[in-house]
């Protein structure tokens, strides 16, 4: 690895884990998105002990029943070297929440999420489309 790919992998990790939005790194194993990192963010809102989900499968802790087939579609698409944007219903510690997930692709077979929880904007928004 050359010190510039040194340094951008050094700023890569600082961004990880200073972004206010949930992270996580994965690879994609056999088709199945697998934890590498994630940050704390990722960690307060799907899994309070991150020892326990470096390595497990993406989709086991945070795909809520009944969203699987959402999911793998989002895995073919970044095994494929394609971004996806969505807005998503996940399992998060405390209920299910909807973010706007958006997933990289980058390397071979490798992938970052990010989930941004619009939960609460969204429940505003359909109060003042009540009032109307």
């Amino acid at each position: 690895m050359t010190a510039t790919s040194n340094q951008f992998v050094t700023q890569f990790g600082q961004l990880l884990h200073q972004i206010d939005d949930a992270v996580v790194k994965f690879e994609i194993d056999d088709g199945e998105p697998i934890v590498v990192d994630a940050n704390h963010a990722f960690r307060d809102l799907f899994s309070p002990d991150m020892k326990r989900v470096i390595g497990l499968p993406l989709n086991d802790l945070i795909v809520p029943a009944g969203r699987e087939a959402e999911a793998k579609q989002f895995d073919e698409r970044t095994a494929d070297g394609k971004s996806n944007v969505a807005f998503v219903s996940r399992a998060a510690v405390d209920g299910e929440k909807t973010f706007l997930y958006r997933g990289i692709p980058y390397g071979d077979q490798q992938g970052i999420a990010i989930y941004t929880d619009v939960t609460e904007k969204i429940d505003d928004h359909e109060e003042l489309l009540d009032l109307l």
